[in-house]
């Protein structure tokens, strides 16, 4: 079981699904379309009994070319050999509009649905089955019910639909509400309405050590059996639970770990998915914290419209913001950040650990990066090493759309991503410690929105290591009078390797570090709204690097294989 543990950790920050089961197919309806893909799950774990009708937990599947079929008729959806008891919707995702949610009730599955069974997860849509390369562990747990207006906390019991709490975290000593009957492997669901409790140090919920110090209440653990497991976090199917930590009564934030230095126990193992989150506070919607192994942050809209700009502790964060191993945060819809200058970011990482940051929709960030990465010793570490940036959508952010600063150092992937409309730069670099940065297949377009001389597409503020960089295969589509790329150091001591990036709309110089460029208009269908390759004749169409196939296995889309004809294109979308 241990083995099985280690094994479903390391498979938290490795989603990427394997395309040989996803090519074009004729489905039953006599139709050549592409095949379902499933890209990713909100839970990894969790009962197949109990809850709402006996019949265990919820769980969501996102991915494309699920099609508008009747979920259990034309769409349906398999956890090992056993299909699912209930559908319950099919629908966009709360991330990325263009991938889908089907989201379910398990049953009792099949024969094979023992404690402890690690199982595919598979969508069959009109016959034609989905990759099978994502899995759920069948792990014991209780359901806990939260109706902002219909609980009574004093005669809710949980495990019952019908009796739910109405309280997440109160009491003296925040042993009050569902909260105090919380142990490892549990889900707290919580249904329609809007939740404005205000929990331990004045955040909405802490995921906190009890004043009687019993560690099973405090966090989350590996799925190994009965009174194990994650705790998880989540919106009743369908309905919107929208937690209102607003900044003048939740003073810390909205849903927030614990200092992992101080609290090794704590705050470790926790799954916060389907929610709407304003969090204008401290700390931001979520916050991870210091050594906050195996956060699961899926498929929420995080907002911080009342964060703080100024006065004596203005809000210093991001939509979800902290560090620890096995970080995931996948399919969120993340705007509207706001808090002190050029410190509340979309995404913050700042300390060590691994983290798969894919599918979300960043955008209208107004105090800061779209993702940031910067650590100096003052979160619990003083690098930042094994992270996967991918199929992220970044636009309109007040400074860099990603910037790879202080501390980032090994192991940092960047692909796949479409970013736009920042103020600054698209991509900066600010750091001394980086080694072998892989920047694959992205798109970067009218960036620099400020047109300052100093600026660019790209830019870089730091002196850095010979093989600092890895960067081929991008579209760098520059505003008119603009620069390709700036910053105080620039790009043109030995960093790296950079090549067969495509350069356009700035001239044709200012890019004399790319040893095999090319300088041409992309032909995209609409550039602004649609960053699709328009025809088969774009000088990008299998003109990329082939170097980058052993990163990029898809698009932006995530629908469908690169290489799609005979070579790998240039940019985020494969033609």
């Amino acid at each position: 079981m241990i083995r099985n543990a280690l094994l479903l950790a390391a498979a938290l920050v490795l989603p990427s699904p394997s395309f040989a089961a996803v090519a074009d197919r004729v489905f039953s309806d006599g139709f050549d379309r592409l095949a379902p893909v499933v890209l990713y799950t909100d839970i990894v774990s969790g009962p197949t009994s109990g809850g709402e009708n006996g019949k265990g937990c919820y769980l969501s599947v996102f991915g494309r070319n699920f099609g508008s079929g009747v979920p259990g008729t034309n769409v349906r959806v398999f956890v090992g050999t056993g299909e699912v008891a209930d559908y319950r919707t099919f629908g966009p995702s709360r991330g990325r509009a263009d991938i889908q949610q089907i989201t379910v009730q398990l049953g009792a599955l099949g024969s094979d649905a023992v404690t402890g069974a690690q199982l595919p997860v598979r969508v069959v849509v009109d016959g034609a089955p989905s990759n099978t390369d994502h899995v759920f562990t069948i792990n014991p747990g209780r359901m806990i019910f939260v109706d902002a207006a219909n609980g009574v906390d004093a005669t809710a019991q949980v495990g019952n639909i019908a009796k739910p709490y109405r309280s997440v975290q109160t009491g003296g000593d925040f042993s009050g509400g569902a909260w105090g009957q919380v142990r490892a492997g549990d889900f707290l669901v919580l249904r329609g309405g809007t939740y404005t409790g205000v929990g331990f140090e004045n955040y909405f919920l802490r995921f906190m050590i009890r004043a009687n110090g019993v560690p099973d209440r405090s966090s989350g653990t590996p799925p190994t059996g009965a009174g194990t497991g994650p705790i998880t976090l989540m919106a009743y199917p369908g309905e919107t639970a929208f937690i209102d930590a607003d900044s003048a009564t939740h003073a810390g934030g909205a849903l927030s770990g614990l200092n992992g230095e101080n609290y090794p126990l704590a705050g470790k193992w926790i799954v916060i998915a389907g929610l709407k989150v304003e969090g204008g506070g401290y700390d931001g919607p979520v916050s991870q914290q210091i050594h906050g192994d195996h956060w699961r942050i899926v498929n929420n809209e995080l907002t911080a419209f009342t964060g703080v700009t100024g006065g004596a502790s203005p809000s210093r964060m991001g939509g979800i913001t902290g560090n620890g191993d096995g970080s995931v945060w996948l399919g969120n819809h993340i705007h509207d950040i706001q808090g002190s200058e050029n410190e509340a970011h979309g995404i913050y990482i700042d300390g060590d650990g691994s983290y798969d940051i894919g599918y979300n929709d960043i955008h209208d960030i107004h105090s800061g990066k779209g993702i940031q990465l910067f650590a100096n010793g003052g979160n619990g570490s003083d690098s930042i090493n094994h992270v996967r940036i991918h199929h992220n959508r970044i636009q309109r952010v007040t400074q860099f759309g990603i910037n790879i600063a202080d501390g980032s150092q090994d192991d940092i992937a960047i692909f796949d991503n479409l970013v736009t409309d920042a103020k600054v730069a698209g991509l900066r670099f600010n750091t001394n410690t980086l080694h072998g940065c892989r920047v694959y297949n992205n798109t970067f377009y009218n960036n620099n929105t400020l047109d300052s001389e100093i600026y660019g597409v790209l830019m870089n503020d730091w002196g850095f290591p010979a093989d600092a960089l890895d960067v081929r295969n991008n579209i760098f589509w520059a505003r008119t009078g603009t620069a390709y790329a700036g910053g105080s150091v620039g790009f043109d001591d030995p960093i790296g390797v950079i090549r067969r990036n495509l350069w356009f709309g700035a001239g044709n110089t200012g890019f004399g570090f790319d040893t095999n460029p090319l300088n041409a208009d992309p032909h995209l269908v609409a550039p602004g709204t649609d960053f699709h390759i328009a025809t088969a004749t774009s000088p990008a169409v299998d003109a990329g690097d082939a170097t980058a196939a052993s990163l990029v296995t898809n698009d932006f889309d995530a629908n469908r294989p690169r290489p799609h004809g005979a070579g790998i294109d240039v940019g985020a979308y494969e033609f």
